[in-house]
């Protein structure tokens, strides 16, 4: 029961992530990162009850805190005192980002075949898509702000790997990688307080 919950919320999250890959508008692609961490979060919450594990109760509602609910609101703050974010199109071809998502699943499948036999993980698939997935997001688009939500994503993807392999340390790493993510989002906001709204040519050098 606990292993087919927790394959449904990982492809949950698979399918949101593939949400952001068509979307072109910002508003949107900050509203899937949000769903994604939510549903992250649960996924972590469930493992962390049926493991017996406070470390990982803790872990999940940090996740839900700052990816799910602190960083999507600040760069939706941001972005609603900006109207250009109100009709401004991320530049980017979205049928050729899906088409090359899909790959990467198929990709992500056959690199995961001889892992797992030792990781014997059922959804580590799952989190080798996203992992992938998350990559794609951060190269393809040039807005500072849908880069931060691949960004996020990567974050998502690589504590996800963590979790169901039950590596140690995993509530340390998540802290960090939070830590980064709010790090990274004051860098963003502040260059384009400088710059105006940002592009990745801005944010270079």
């Amino acid at each position: 029961m606990i292993e087919t919950l927790v394959d449904f919320l990982g492809i949950l999250i698979i399918l949101v992530t593939f949400e952001i890959l068509n979307q072109s508008y910002v508003k949107p692609m900050i509203n899937s990162i949000a769903l994604q961490s939510i549903l992250l979060a649960i996924l972590i919450g469930i493992l962390g009850v049926f493991r017996h594990s406070i470390e990982l109760i803790a872990l999940s509602i940090l996740t839900l805190m700052v990816r799910g609910l602190l960083i999507p609101w600040i760069i939706r703050r941001d972005i609603r005192n900006n109207p250009i974010w109100d009709y401004r199109e991320v530049e980017t071809r979205v049928p050729s980002l899906t088409l090359a998502g899909i790959l990467l699943a198929i990709v992500g499948y056959v690199l995961y075949q001889p892992l797992h036999s030792i990781l014997n993980v059922k959804s580590g698939v799952l989190a080798i898509v996203l992992l992938l997935l998350s990559f794609l997001i951060m190269i393809a688009r040039k807005n500072a702000f849908a880069q931060l939500v691949g960004y996020i994503s990567e974050e998502n993807a690589l504590l996800y790997v963590s979790v169901l392999t039950n590596l140690p340390m995993v509530f340390e790493a998540g802290v960090l990688l939070d830590l980064l993510g709010i790090v990274l989002v004051g860098i963003i906001l502040a260059a384009e307080k400088e710059y105006g709204y940002v592009e990745l040519e801005k944010l270079v050098g």
